[in-house]
């Protein structure tokens, strides 16, 4: 850390990646719960069935999938559309100040359609609430809410009117959505004021600030255009309630001149800090949710991570930086750990590369007899 040419201290790009490493359990496998781990890690990317498991695998001591589905049944843990609109897993406890802070502006640019067709958003919350109180299919609640309300529910696309009504009522995505093995897209739906014991919508003030806090806390020290990316939402919704809890706050700058903003005591280690191996899930939370990304991956890289069908392809971290695209090759009783790096690797970050990968084929096929790690 230095000091610029202004009242802010300028954090180096080493230092923001080790910051991020530290709240983000990649420095070193964490022995915490799996909701206090998810709560501390803001939110995990669920749009691919297997990445949050591997994304906690990655970061927690002795992780077993059990462990996460375990808490996706009990309720604790929750997989809704919120962040960007898309699948996520947060606690309970977070769910409707997230809820309220990303899916309120889109009720209001939904309900320009639906009102102008003489739906009313109140009406037809009561009715999804009222017969989703257990899991029903997505067509099923349709079917029920327009059979109630006639035919003016509607509109050009039907994802659209899903959308609205899910959001007016608040349907989170039940069992077996969030399984490991779970790639359909027909998972049932329930009211989360029917699977959430306690809680309900603070808010807007509230919401923001606790989804502000809690971006700060899993990928701070960040920007305004950080923190926007991060909820999916433009920056002039974020900004007054990051003013709001300023005084709160530290701030920074990069070293090209961005202010950032940050929790007082929230991990800022030393950039010379090593940073271990580690595999990274597809469509992992690190390389979406930030604006300026070269804390996470290196521009010449992004390519081969970022696809045009928007897919954000599984990477290997080595020094913190993601060094390289991975999958898992299938084929009988056989598992392939394939590594295409970005750069060739040295001899030592190859044979830890290779080891950290021989554990996660361990978690990804452990019924596989013939395993190994190959690097295309």
């Amino acid at each position: 850390m230095t000091k610029g040419g202004g009242e802010r201290p300028v954090l180096t790009l080493r230092e923001l990646n080790r910051a991020m490493l530290a709240r983000q359990l990649l420095l070193e496998r964490a022995r915490v719960g799996i909701v206090p781990a998810i709560e501390r890690l803001a939110a995990l990317q669920a749009q691919w069935a297997p990445s949050p498991y591997i994304a906690l695998w990655s970061r927690l001591a002795d992780f077993r999938r059990q462990k996460l589905w375990s808490a996706i049944e009990k309720h604790e843990v929750i997989r809704a559309r919120l962040m960007r609109g898309t699948l996520h897993l947060v606690s309970a406890r977070d769910f409707y100040a997230y809820a309220v802070a990303t899916q309120d502006l889109q009720r209001g640019a939904w309900n320009r359609l639906q009102i102008g067709r003489g739906v009313d958003p109140k009406q037809v919350a009561a009715l999804a609430i009222g017969f989703a109180r257990t899991p029903r299919a997505k067509e099923d609640v349709l079917e029920h809410v327009r059979e109630r309300i006639g035919g003016t529910l509607g509109g050009p696309f039907n994802w659209l009117v899903w959308r609205f009504v899910s959001a007016h009522a608040d349907l989170v995505s039940a069992p077996p959505g969030g399984h490991w093995e779970y790639g359909g897209t027909d998972a049932p739906y329930v009211a989360a004021r029917h699977w959430i014991a306690d809680g309900e919508r603070p808010s807007e003030e509230a919401a923001l600030e606790t989804l502000v806090r809690r971006c700060l806390a899993a990928f701070g020290p960040a920007t305004l255009a950080d923190v926007a990316k991060f909820a999916g939402q433009v920056p002039p919704r974020i900004r007054p309630a990051l003013e709001r809890i300023a005084p709160t706050l530290r701030t920074f700058s990069d070293e090209e001149g961005r202010r950032l903003y940050d929790l007082p005591r929230a991990p800022r280690p030393d950039g010379d800090l090593s940073a271990p191996v580690r595999f990274l899930p597809r469509y992992e939370e690190l390389l979406i949710s930030y604006q300026h990304r070269d804390r996470v991956i290196a521009p010449a890289h992004r390519r081969a991570v970022y696809s045009k069908n928007a897919i954000v392809e599984a990477v290997v971290m080595v020094d913190g930086f993601a060094a390289g695209t991975w999958s898992l090759v299938r084929a009988k009783k056989e598992a392939v750990l394939q590594i295409s790096a970005f750069a060739r690797l040295g001899p030592r970050d190859r044979v830890a590369v290779e080891a950290e990968g021989d554990a996660l084929l361990q978690f990804l096929a452990p019924e596989a007899t013939i395993a190994g790690v190959r690097f295309a």
